[in-house]
């Protein structure tokens, strides 16, 4: 029974201790708690991890005067479930309760400007149609959508053979292409290699990260012009901001358009990287990052100069526009007008959506 009692003894001693200790340090500190202990986190910490939180208002405006013209957008919408109504809720027009890839800074500079803006959203019912023995394969449904349209934004990987070898054909013809890829898509095998061949770019695994300066947190990395860069696509753009980026390339030298700031590593190595985030060979554009684009984000740093930089490359292509029946039109390619010429009657085609 002693045992008991001294046991019981030394247990209140002890709880007496480490609760008076606990009062002592809340009566030193004057606020009743101890104090909270120092963060280690370096991004959390330091100064240029939160660089500017009120950007303004995004104003992306488009240079270029051309007739209209037609911009496919593939948001990469899988063919199953209910689509809504109007195609353009698949970009943010119909709210954000229903947008797939909320693109409205882009689409809507090319609509305010006369151009149509059509989503490609794939049928499933029609894909499910065989093609009978012995009849000739026609083209998919992607390639009748880009028969009529003079460019095409994608954000889209899993493309079979024959949709491969229509985005090289519609490229070849002079069509314009901007492909938005994201860190993830790069292990979506075998489509973003396909892709990536079939224009002529690259894609490296990984998401670049800055520790030292960036924009709201560490994965939000500035991205500057190089030398050599195009100035097309860089006018008025000195830093542009990309949410979640992944290094892109090509085989032609020149070809970088933007790299990330000094101070940015790559998550895979833990490396320094420069590697470029923006790439442009011929009338293909390859950015590591599809976010930049959100209406968000368009306000940030110089991304309302680059998306209105990207709608008017877009338009300015040697695509001849299709006539009756797929045929090349005589009316030549689209490139812009000269000023002050009025611009070329807008070809009609059965699969656009206006603003």
């Amino acid at each position: 029974m002693s045992d008991v009692r001294t046991l019981a003894a030394a247990f209140v001693v002890t709880l007496a201790t480490i609760t008076g200790g606990a009062a002592l340090t809340g009566f030193v500190t004057a606020d009743g708690a101890a104090p909270a202990p120092e963060i280690q986190n370096e991004h959390y910490v330091d100064g240029d991890a939160v660089a500017n939180d009120t950007p303004g208002q995004a104003d992306v405006e488009m240079e270029t005067a051309t007739r209209s013209q037609t911009v496919l957008v593939d948001p990469g919408v899988e063919p199953t479930g209910a689509v809504p109504v109007s195609p353009l809720a698949l970009l943010g027009f119909g709210g954000p309760s229903v947008a797939d890839r909320d693109v409205r800074p882009l689409a809507n500079a090319l609509i305010e400007n006369g151009h149509d803006v059509d989503v490609y959203v794939p049928d499933p019912e029609q894909q499910r149609r065989a093609v009978p023995p012995g009849a000739e394969q026609g083209p998919t449904q992607l390639g009748e959508r880009l028969a009529e349209a003079d460019a095409f934004v994608t954000f889209r990987t899993d493309y079979d053979e024959a949709e491969l070898d229509e985005i090289e054909s519609f490229a070849e013809s002079g069509g314009h292409v901007v492909v938005a890829t994201e860190p993830d898509a790069a292990f979506d095998q075998p489509g973003a290699v396909g892709l990536d061949a079939t224009l002529d770019v690259t894609t490296e695994p990984g998401y670049v990260y800055n520790m030292e300066e960036n924009d709201l947190n560490y994965q939000r990395v500035y991205a500057e012009p190089t030398e050599e860069s195009d100035a097309a696509l860089t006018e008025g753009v000195d830093r542009a901001v990309l949410p979640s980026a992944t290094p892109v390339g090509t085989t032609i030298a020149g070809s970088d358009v933007l790299r990330p700031v000094e101070g940015s590593e790559l998550s895979t190595t833990r490396a320094s990287t420069e590697a470029p985030l923006l790439v442009r060979t011929d009338g293909v554009v390859m950015v590591g990052d599809s976010d930049f684009l959100s209406p968000e984000n368009a306000a940030r740093a110089d991304n309302d100069a680059l998306i209105g930089n990207l709608a008017d490359f877009l338009v300015t292509n040697d695509r001849t526009p299709p006539g009756p029946g797929g045929q090349q039109s005589p009316t030549g390619p689209t490139g812009p007008t000269e000023p002050g010429q009025p611009s070329e009657p807008q070809q009609p085609s059965g699969n656009e959506t206006t603003g």
